[in-house]
């Protein structure tokens, strides 16, 4: 995440250059008043498969990155 846009520009593009695609989220935080814009990656069903793309993005950026387990709903 990056407090200006341009920067998370920036890891998006690197991350489309190696085949990954990525978008760029912006996230509000209320409690400081403050915009952050988050450089996110697709939906995994699979959260082995998921930890198999962190190490790949990890490494491309440079960065620790995390993820975020968001529960299915069921049909």
């Amino acid at each position: 995440a990056w407090p200006s846009l341009e920067q998370a520009r920036i890891d998006q593009l690197k991350l489309i250059e190696k085949g990954v695609d990525a978008y760029v989220q912006r996230y509000y935080q209320a409690d400081k008043d403050d915009v952050w814009y988050r450089v996110r990656i697709g939906n995994f069903s699979d959260k082995i498969k998921a930890q198999e793309i962190q190490k790949q993005i990890e490494s491309i950026t440079g960065a620790k990155s995390w993820l975020d387990i968001i529960p299915m709903e069921k049909y």
